[in-house]
């Protein structure tokens, strides 16, 4: 009989270049899309395989949220911090190697346990503000990395 269990992600530890924010209580949301059409073909050794249908381009997408909290703990100022001076250096980058990073996101249950394990290679590609859906009194900062090179994502646990 299989056991229904629920991964909550308490603890989110974004590395940037080398650079580690530990978020807490923050949200994050991953989508990778890989859309192409193969179609079964006998290739020439007689073996079936399935090649990539003519005139139809692979588009691989990937995109990768952050959400933190701006409350009056002053607990994530120092992220918020921390991405912004990111954000700002990227805007002044003129080659791709200048802003192209390596990325790690680890999600961590409320026991600290990792469970979770996201890298690849992109960037920030900006962080903004929206109005918290905890109410009037705080603001969420969204943080938006873009893969740069798809074949550099590795996803463990």
């Amino acid at each position: 009989m299989a056991i229904d269990q629920t991964l909550v992600p308490a603890y989110i530890s974004v590395t940037y270049d080398g650079t580690e924010l530990n978020i807490v209580d923050a949200k994050l949301s991953l989508k990778y899309n890989n859309q192409s059409k193969y179609e079964e073909a006998m290739t020439s050794t007689g073996k079936k395989g399935y090649m990539l249908r003519k005139g139809v381009s692979v588009l691989q997408e990937g995109e990768i949220y952050v959400v933190l909290t701006k409350t009056a703990d002053g607990k994530q100022d120092d992220n918020i911090s921390s991405l912004q001076k990111i954000a700002q250096e990227i805007a002044k980058s003129e080659k791709p190697d200048d802003y192209s990073k390596s990325i790690a996101v680890i999600v961590k249950n409320p026991a600290e346990e990792q469970f979770l394990s996201v890298t690849f290679n992109g960037y920030l590609k900006e962080i903004n503000t929206q109005p918290s859906d905890k109410g009037n009194f705080f603001t969420d900062y969204v943080a938006e990395f873009q893969i740069f090179d798809p074949l550099s994502i590795k996803i463990s646990n």
